[in-house]
């Protein structure tokens, strides 16, 4: 046997085996493009959230968390001397605008006083509505839940220059009738060659604006609303029914506010017919002064345009008060209060002094100035009058101004809502899928369809949260809608909603029992949208657009997830944990709830952190079912009913969000440099928010393990 051992090996896999490392090379290459291409991708979007965003941030600092979305007023302001603004105010605009971006000197502090009467309003005051609204907004803590309204009561108004006033016949009758007092000695009269109108009107179903509403309820057509008109509801159009075909004599005023397409009109005409009419009208003047008079005859006069803040179609409001209520208003709203409300009754009127922070500044040249839209009712409020802050042009943008207080509290609601029932339900889920179920293949198919429902669209789950929750959920109560699909009789209820409640929520309150066909034509013929009888109700009408129909909707979304999950962590405890506890004599439940939840808490509570990031940032169920673009107050505040009512009132409210506030910024008004800022400030704060949420995640599920170890 011979040996080459100088020579060298051959080896016949050597090109093979560079072949297949030059591969792995390319591969290892090719891996390393992707990844880095992705974090790449990953550092230029945060980058330049966080480059546009904080910046913000800065400028805003705590304001931009603690304050509403606003409108942003841009204005060309002249240069002024002397311009006063609340100290609020002024610090807000050198947030919106830089502290040193203005060209402002001669700032000065100081307070103005204002003239104030404390006083006790007492009980069976009666009171015009306007006048109970503004105490109402000057007084934080005093709403009025009044149950009676009269007609009988005097009213006044006062003219605070003299009143040049046109009757028409029926008019001046009216009030020769029931006020003769107001009528001058030197009335003249004239004659008019005007037009009456026949017309007839087809029956069917027509939208109809308010000032069409208001001119024929007057007439003699027949018609029923399927909705009423609220006090400003100007701008809308609701359905009314017409019956049957009818012919109706109008006059010309009626005609173009109801029928003319060219002015107003809105419902359309079968036939018309011109009537040639002479009319007879008075002229008369009311002196500058005040004067007490009746519904009827205000009534007549504020449509001249005489200054009133009562309500003559709905009569003064009786006060019914169980003691005297401490109340606080200006010298001005004081005085007013008690010349137009005859039948207002007062004690231990005291003058008082209030002081608020003012600013004085100077403007050395024409400059733009940015101001949220209260900041800029504050600033024109504080110098009317003068020329100390006149405006050469304005421009509005919606959403850009203060920050984003609500749409965070809203977010934050629904978050709340949503895990506290997806946890609650799937944990209980996933342990009997888990521990009692048998396992085959019904099982099989109830996780498969899990697994499916967790790759739906999230928008789909904002239109099955739209049919359910918001449009056919069920509801106990004792105010069914009329329009409910479902209506079942539960129990008798004690008292009825209270006159301002009923006006409010458009509550047709029945008299006596009927049948709910029957209630249904009677609220609407009534023109409201809900009825009271005496009963509670079982009512599918649905939750309406509220926070609880976005978190239900939410949870809904989530649970494939929080279910998968939390099996998982449960299939991850060892077998052996559950046999040692029942060995030990332990229940079935007791073995679950001290030898496997414990055990499989720290993957719940991914799961939780995970569920809680992803319904945080979706915007389609939430826009279909809670969201609203825009709200003046937080959730807690602006509600008025008392013990759990008011609970149940908090949860069927509308509310901010801060992806659909991020979505309404970037996609529904229009762009500008100025409505930038509040979306990246926005997209950051959320981004931080989220980031907070799974570091705390990390931080936690790290803690819990290494107090948990198997």
């Amino acid at each position: 046997m011979s040996s080459n051992t100088n020579q060298p090996a051959v080896n016949p896999f050597c090109k093979t085996q560079d072949k297949r490392q030059g591969k792995e090379k390319l591969v290892t290459i090719t891996f390393m493009i992707f990844t880095y291409t992705i974090l790449c991708c990953a550092f230029v979007i945060f980058g330049n959230i966080i480059w546009k965003g904080a910046p913000v941030l800065a400028e805003k600092g705590l304001s931009f968390l603690t304050e509403k979305p606003q409108t942003l007023n841009v204005l060309e302001v002249e240069q002024a001397d002397a311009i006063e603004i609340p100290a609020k105010s002024f610090d807000s605009m050198l947030s919106s605008n830089g502290d040193d971006k203005l060209p402002i000197a001669n700032v000065r502090d100081f307070e103005k006083s204002y003239k104030m009467i404390n006083f006790d309003l007492l009980p069976d005051s009666i009171i015009g509505e306007g006048y109970l609204k503004d105490l109402e907004q000057q007084n934080d803590n005093f709403y009025l839940r009044y149950d009676e309204r009269t007609f009988e009561a005097p009213v006044a108004f006062t003219l605070e220059q003299d009143k040049a006033i046109t009757l028409p016949e029926e008019a001046y009758q009216t009030i020769k009738q029931f006020a003769p007092e107001l009528l001058p000695a030197d009335v003249k009269s004239r004659e008019s060659k005007l037009s009456d109108f026949e017309v007839t009107i087809a029956k069917g179903e027509y939208k109809i604006s308010k000032s069409a509403h208001d001119a024929l309820v007057n007439t003699p057509l027949i018609f029923k609303m399927k909705q009423t008109f609220a006090d400003d509801d100007a701008g809308n159009e609701f359905p009314c029914i017409i019956p049957e075909t009818q012919t109706i004599t109008v006059d010309g005023g009626t005609f173009f506010a109801a029928f003319d397409e060219d002015e107003s009109g809105t419902l359309p005409l079968e036939d018309q017919k011109d009537i040639p009419v002479v009319k007879t009208f008075y002229d008369f003047t009311l002196p500058a002064g005040t004067y007490q008079t009746n519904n009827k005859a205000l009534s007549i006069l504020a449509k001249t345009g005489v200054p009133t803040k009562h309500n003559p179609a709905k009569g003064s409001i009786v006060a019914n008060l169980s003691e005297p209520v401490n109340l606080t208003t200006s010298a001005q709203d004081y005085e007013a209060l008690l010349a137009a409300n005859p039948g207002v009754k007062v004690s231990n009127a005291t003058p008082a002094v209030e002081s608020e922070p003012f600013v004085s500044f100077s403007l050395k040249k024409d400059s733009e100035i940015l101001l949220n839209a209260e900041d800029y009712e504050q600033v024109k409020a504080a110098n009317e009058g003068t020329n100390n802050f006149k405006t050469s042009s304005e421009h509005t943008h919606s959403y850009s101004g203060g920050g984003i207080l609500g749409p965070i509290i809203g977010t934050a609601i629904l978050v709340i809502i949503c895990m506290t029932i997806a946890l609650t339900t799937g944990i209980a889920s996933a342990v009997f899928l888990t521990e009692y179920a048998a396992q085959g293949r019904f099982i099989k198919t109830i996780r498969l369809a899990m697994l499916n429902l967790a790759g739906v669209p999230s928008i789909v789950f904002g239109l099955f949260g739209l049919g359910l929750f918001v449009m056919i959920a069920p509801a106990l109560t004792s105010t069914p809608s009329a329009e409910s699909k479902f209506i079942v009789p539960i129990a008798p209820v004690a008292s009825e909603p209270n006159l301002r409640v009923a006006e409010q929520e458009k509550i047709y309150i029945a008299e006596e029992k009927s049948s709910i066909s029957k209630l249904r034509e009677l609220t609407a013929t009534a023109g409201a949208t809900r009825f009271y009888d005496g009963w509670y109700y079982l009512s599918f009408q649905g939750w309406g657009t509220c926070m609880l129909a976005g978190g239900f909707t939410l949870a809904i979304m989530i649970l494939p997830v929080i279910i998968t999950s939390c099996e998982e962590s449960l299939r991850a405890v060892p077998q052996g944990f559950r046999e040692a506890s029942l060995a030990l004599g332990a229940s079935k439940w007791q073995s679950i709830r001290t030898a496997v939840l414990p055990y499989a808490f720290p993957g719940i509570l991914t799961a939780s952190v995970l569920g809680i990031t992803r319904v945080a940032g979706e915007t389609a169920p939430i826009m279909f079912t809670a969201a609203v673009a825009e709200r003046s107050d937080l959730p807690w505040q602006g509600l008025h009913s008392l013990g759990f009512d008011r609970f149940v009132d908090f949860l069927q409210q509308s509310v901010q969000a801060l992806p659909y506030h991020i979505y309404t910024v970037a996609g529904k008004i229009p762009q500008s440099e100025y409505t930038q800022p509040m979306q990246y400030g926005a997209v950051l704060v959320f981004m931080i928010i989220v980031m907070s949420f799974a570091g705390f995640s990390v931080w936690l599920r790290i803690r819990v393990r290494n107090k948990i170890k198997w």
